[in-house]
């Protein structure tokens, strides 16, 4: 790097691709992950090499990485380094599948728990959290997965206990957190979780209609009103405590929940929800059964989303605080190169830094990994060394696969996007990625030019999404 930064260093033009996003101002974006908004005059100059005669222009290309001289390629390799901290990073998240089972058929289940009936051993649970914490870097997340994680309540005390025991040794950053429909929480559930230190996150998909239209207990009763109890219940206990806590809420998004998204929005603030995510269904598990009734084009959710995030602004310039998960990842990633959220990492954050261990003590490269029936995505097992499983074959090949395609490599947008090799998988029948005709992409690609659109207004709705970045979410 010392003779990088030598004043002999020549001005050098890296590698760029170039996007019309509204009225005549375009994104360009660097292969090394800077980018700047420009104008066509500065667009033009740019394509022909005389971006020289433009000091400002030149300003900004040094500011985004797209040029590299002495005076910026310190700055220059920040960036790069940042977009790609997480490349040498050991797993942070360990997700558990405490069990496949479940007292709830929601129609567009992932896990596939129709079929489900096992639960994992406090055998199995002590393996897993020894590899673990064996495997684990600094910082640590548990995330508690099913089925119901709440039919297996005794592992999860178990390793909850454990973890926090074992952490007085290890003194890890060590967050904990359940996935649960709540249907079976409880006050002695609720205690030891608040006195854990576990947060909750739960689904609710917006009206008591669309819920109840997707998520049915397994005896086909409706299950929204249990649900806004539930979370009520819990609210009021934090308050009861003096702790200021909240429910993580997620809400997928189906056919159903196209037509109304202001609904979905004020669901969420009537409970007093500041964060709502909306996330694509995906075919997996039992979704399969009625794929063609769950399903959109990428085209149709981006449109979905859309008008939620007008209502999101409308909402916001109005005094109501409520953020959209969705655009905060992306916004994070393109204004802080935040590259921690897994579905945006590329190469694959799969079995890099998150891992899940099933029931049976099988480790897998991601969640959706162990939702693939042929196991063609377990890397290894808990009984194994942490070091073997992440370096194995199995492992590897998924990383290396997630090169191949390199995103879209003239995409404006390649910088912020993300492959994911189960999905891809799923969908093309292949690990090796055909990424721009991956629907998932599609929509990450359209909410960019979606949100890049705001930036370059450089109105209340930019300084919002600057507002957002600057918050933590976990």
């Amino acid at each position: 790097m010392a003779e990088l930064t030598q004043t002999s260093l020549k001005t050098r033009l890296l590698p760029y691709a170039i996007e019309e996003i509204k009225d005549g101002k375009f994104l360009v974006s660097g292969y090394f992950s800077g980018w700047a908004i420009l104008s066509e005059e500065e667009v033009s100059l740019l394509r022909s090499e005389r971006h020289h005669e433009s000091p400002a222009l030149c300003k900004k290309l040094e500011d985004s990485g797209i040029i590299i001289n002495s005076r910026n390629v310190e700055k220059a390799a920040e960036i790069y380094r940042g977009t790609n901290r997480n490349l040498f990073s050991p797993p942070s998240l360990h997700m558990i599948n405490v069990t496949n089972t479940c007292n709830y058929r929601c129609r567009y289940c992932h896990a596939g728990v129709s079929q489900g009936k096992d639960i994992m051993s406090e055998k199995t649970a002590l393996k897993v959290l020894k590899f673990i914490f064996q495997s684990g870097g600094p910082c640590i997340t548990i995330e508690f997965q099913g089925g119901e994680c709440l039919l297996n309540w005794k592992v999860v005390r178990l390793i909850t206990e454990k973890a926090r025991e074992l952490n007085k040794a290890f003194r890890k950053d060590l967050h904990i957190c359940i996935v649960s429909n709540l249907s079976l929480m409880d006050e002695e559930k609720l205690k030891f979780l608040t006195d854990h230190d576990v947060a909750i996150c739960t689904s609710l998909d917006g009206s008591r209609e669309i819920h109840d239209a997707n998520r049915r207990t397994a005896l086909g009763q409706d299950t929204f009103q249990t649900t806004k109890e539930r979370m009520r219940f819990i609210k009021d206990y934090y308050r009861s405590r003096g702790q200021d806590r909240k429910v993580d809420v997620l809400a997928t998004i189906t056919r159903a929940a196209l037509s109304d998204p202001k609904a979905i929005v004020d669901m969420y603030i009537e409970l007093g929800i500041k964060t709502l995510h909306l996330r694509p269904v995906h075919n997996f598990g039992d979704a399969l059964s009625r794929w063609p009734q769950l399903t959109y084009t990428p085209e149709e959710f981006y449109e979905f989303w859309k008008e939620a995030m007008e209502y999101i602004f409308k909402l916001n310039r109005n005094g109501i605080d409520i953020i959209e998960r969705g655009a905060y990842n992306i916004i994070r990633r393109i204004f802080h190169n935040d590259a921690y959220y897994v579905e945006l990492m590329s190469p694959t954050g799969m079995g890099r830094t998150a891992l899940l261990y099933n029931y049976d003590g099988a480790v897998f490269n991601s969640d959706e990994g162990r939702m693939i029936p042929e196991r063609i995505f377990q890397i290894g097992t808990v009984d194994e060394d942490p070091k073997e499983v992440l370096t194995s074959k199995e492992n590897v090949s998924v990383w290396t696969s997630s090169f191949m395609d390199l995103l879209s490599y003239n995409s404006a947008f390649r910088p912020w996007g993300g492959i994911h090799p189960v999905k891809i998988y799923q969908d093309q029948g292949t690990i090796i990625p055909n990424i721009s005709e991956h629907s998932e992409y599609k929509i990450y690609t359209l909410q960019c030019r979606y949100l890049f659109e705001k930036i370059a207004e450089d109105g209340f709705e930019k300084r919002l999404l600057l507002d957002w970045c600057n918050k933590i979410i976990k």
